[in-house]
């Protein structure tokens, strides 16, 4: 396991992820489609962008988007709703009920990501940041996703987008605090370091090689809230210990049927029962 120790703070936001790679994920890595099998996929995010504020909580903030976002087979929501066993696996964070993705249930997530992860220290009353692999935890604890793989390459991550939003954990060099005016972070290989940043990916343009996120340091950053990566930077980032986390998100519980008073019931089948037979 290497866990890499990263300043919480630069710039005017606020970072927190910190690298933990467990050498057991690599039996759980995310399969690579061939090339022809990769599209332009955009996943429709069901929750506003968040703002994460003084806190180094972009790793619960990631974890909420993924959750308010659409995958394959799964139109997302803006809330979702934790079971008694859930509540009961949460170390006490989360009682079960329904709850709405909004930067509150972000910190809720993130501290139980804190408790789970391998840093030091939990949240409250230290802001010790935390990791893809944490809130992957904190998910399949609550029951929110049933298991999680890893990517760490851009083919992998290609292919794991095709499914449905992902978690994507790099370093963030100081120059990537500002964007250009259509939305492009700016990588500066030069740049320093200011520390490490957990973002959602969710769309990706084949045509273009752009990877959008939208971030959790509220619209006014970058496009609305939005940046894109280039192909060329992302794959630099990814080969500075970045990672890419899949959750496999389970569905929704269906409503329970609302009972049909039987006074209704009998008199809609009496008068089928009498439209068959003509009276």
């Amino acid at each position: 396991m290497t866990i890499q120790h990263l300043p919480e703070a630069g710039g005017p936001f606020r970072l927190g992820r910190h690298v933990e790679h467990d050498p057991r994920s690599l039996a759980f890595a995310h399969g690579v489609l061939p090339k022809s099998a990769i599209k332009s996929v955009e996943w429709a995010r069901r929750i506003p962008i968040l703002d994460q504020g003084s806190l180094g909580s972009c790793t619960g903030n990631a974890g909420t988007g993924v959750l308010g976002t659409d995958s394959a087979g799964r139109t997302a929501s803006t809330t979702v709703t934790i079971s008694a066993g859930g509540a009961a696996a949460s170390h006490g964070v989360f009682v079960a009920g329904t709850y709405i993705l909004d930067e509150a249930f972000a910190v809720s997530l993130y501290k139980l990501a804190t408790i789970l992860d391998g840093v030091s220290g939990t949240y409250p009353p230290t802001d010790t940041g935390s990791t893809g692999l944490g809130v992957a935890k904190a998910l399949k604890a609550l029951g929110l996703a049933g298991s999680y793989t890893h990517a760490f390459s851009i083919a992998a991550l290609n292919s794991a987008v095709q499914s449905g939003a992902v978690l994507l954990g790099i370093v963030w060099p100081q120059s990537a605090f500002d964007t250009a005016n259509d939305g492009r972070i700016l990588i500066d290989k030069t740049s320093p370091i200011a520390g490490g940043h957990e973002l959602e990916l969710c769309k990706y343009d084949a045509s273009s090689g752009e990877y959008w996120v939208p971030n959790s340091w509220n619209s006014a950053w970058g496009d609305k809230g939005w940046g894109y990566f280039t192909t060329a930077d992302l794959t630099w980032l990814l080969s500075q210990q970045g990672d890419v986390t899949v959750p496999a998100l389970t569905a929704a519980p269906a409503p329970a049927p609302v009972p049909a008073d039987p006074d209704v019931a009998m008199a809609l089948a009496t008068r089928d029962w009498l439209t068959a037979k003509g009276l």
